[in-house]
């Protein structure tokens, strides 16, 4: 078993040699977590983490665009006070 071992890593390509022999001893732990999981399992975990990223990604969006609505909405008040001011003939002398 440990003669087939070095003869699948020459099999495999560089640049994947070169992620695994990377990998950390915890990092190891967790894709061996991940082989002994159903498939499906797997799946689900990973569309979950990316569809949090997503929610993560549109509220961060949204809050923006709430917080620059609430700004540019001062803002317009402001102005609009100004030219019904000026239309009035400004303030008396």
């Amino acid at each position: 078993m440990t003669e087939q071992l070095p003869e699948k890593m020459v099999e495999l390509p560089e640049k994947t040699r070169a992620f695994l022999a990377g990998l950390r001893l915890d990092e190891l732990k967790t894709l061996e977590a991940i082989i002994e999981m159903p498939a499906e399992d797997v799946r689900e975990g990973f569309r979950m983490v990316r569809d949090m990223r997503t929610v993560g990604k549109f509220m961060r969006w949204l809050l923006l665009s709430m917080i620059a609505l609430f700004v540019g909405s001062i803002m317009l008040y402001e102005n609009i006070q100004k030219a019904i001011g000026y239309l009035k003939g400004g303030p008396a002398p």
